[in-house]
């Protein structure tokens, strides 16, 4: 009882600086507004592999690379299923072998759409490939007709026709206004998920304030040498910080909701396991530190670098595994954020279930208890300094 009477009191603490609280809260959602829809105006990718290498598949891509908000990516096969595998990419096109024979043919134009999960980007962009592939087909035929019926070289003939349909797409994603706006809830969604893990560092380093305020105005030597028990007085401090960061972390996904019309309130239980053992590995991770620092303005710095540096490493802003090479993305592994981004993701876009994250969910529970044991050990050594 004693101690849920501490962890009380240390909440009445941690909410009486309603600035700060604001602060964390505000921060990710005007982040999310800013990153989202401020980049409405850029291209969409549109991943892409080439089996075929032909004059016609390649002539497929040129005419997909005509659509002006469209940025075509080329990779190798393999490189293609790992990205949507891993969900580094929601979905990906594959051109096969026979596309050139099956082009001028009765058959099926043999492309192959990968996809992870589906988004309004998803659904757009396989009706512009679908669209410009059906195109291509209609105009060799007419091109070899044509050439056929007045002898003419039907290069010559395919060239016109790709000339006069070229900036005439069929489907343009600026006229598409409701799967535009799927596109800027999907956008919002992943960038609302990245910002919040990141700032729910300063959550915990806003937490933990108090615990080096208590060292630099020498509290902490008068609590040592009263009767109360430190163990459980710094259980408390951790306790309340813990519960204060899921606070916060509720407050910011009801708040996300209804600023940007997104759900992320899908998978209750998965969600709620990996914000909360993501607060652990948190928790854990600062504590290291609090035994070792004496003035809040080095907390607070300190607290803001691993912030950035973590939130950058760790996909907060964009996505590692799309632009870093392989040592990046190893050293991004290291960072909690990276695990649970992609926990999140799973969960979020792919109603993932609990058993699926549990390498995501060992790793950082794993930190959190390995960084409040050091923490533990570290502590007791200052107050057996302290003391003697």
């Amino acid at each position: 009882m004693q101690i849920l009477t501490m962890i009380k009191n240390q909440l009445k603490l941690l909410f009486n600086n309603r600035i700060a609280i604001f602060g964390v809260i505000a921060a990710p959602l005007l982040l999310t507004f800013l990153f989202s829809f401020s980049s409405g105006n850029g291209k969409t990718n549109l991943y892409i592999t080439d089996l075929d290498n032909s004059v016609n598949s390649k002539q497929l891509v040129n005419m997909i690379k005509n659509h002006k908000d469209i940025n075509v990516v080329s990779l190798s096969e393999n490189d293609l299923k790992k990205k949507v595998d891993n969900s580094s990419i929601s979905m990906g096109f594959i051109i096969d072998k026979n596309f050139g024979d099956d082009l001028v043919s009765e058959k099926k134009l043999d492309i192959k759409m990968l996809e992870n999960y589906e988004t309004g980007d998803g659904a757009l962009l396989e009706q512009v490939v679908l669209s410009e592939a059906n195109t291509l087909k209609k105009v060799t035929a007419d091109s070899k007709t044509i050439s056929d019926g007045l002898k003419i070289s039907n290069d010559n003939v395919s060239k016109q026709l790709f000339e006069k349909i070229k900036g005439n797409s069929n489907i343009s994603t600026d006229e598409r206004s409701l799967n535009n706006s799927q596109k800027k809830q999907d956008a919002t969604t992943v960038k609302l998920i990245g910002f919040l893990v990141m700032f729910l560092w300063f959550v915990i380093v806003q937490g933990f304030r108090t615990l080096i305020e208590e060292k630099s105005n020498n509290t902490f030597e008068r609590i040592l040498g009263t009767p109360t028990n430190y163990t459980k007085y710094l259980i408390s401090k951790i306790a309340a910080t813990y519960i204060f960061g899921l606070i916060v972390t509720v407050i910011i996904l009801i708040a996300g909701k209804y600023l940007f019309n997104i759900n992320l309130i899908t998978n209750l239980p998965a969600e709620a396991v990996i914000f909360a053992v993501y607060l652990f590995a948190l928790t854990g991770i600062i504590m290291i530190f609090v035994p070792f620092i004496k003035r809040q303005q080095s907390f607070t710095i300190l607290g803001a670098i691993l912030m950035a540096l973590t939130g950058i490493l760790g996909g907060s802003f964009f996505s590692i595994d799309e632009i870093a090479s392989g040592t990046m993305k190893l050293i991004s592994r290291l960072t909690p954020e990276s695990w649970a981004i992609k926990s999140l993701n799973d969960v979020f876009f792919n109603s993932a279930a609990i058993s699926s994250e549990l390498p995501a969910i060992i790793v950082l529970a794993a930190a959190g208890v390995l960084g409040l044991a050091i923490s533990y050990v570290s502590l007791n050594i200052k107050i057996k300094g302290e003391k003697a």
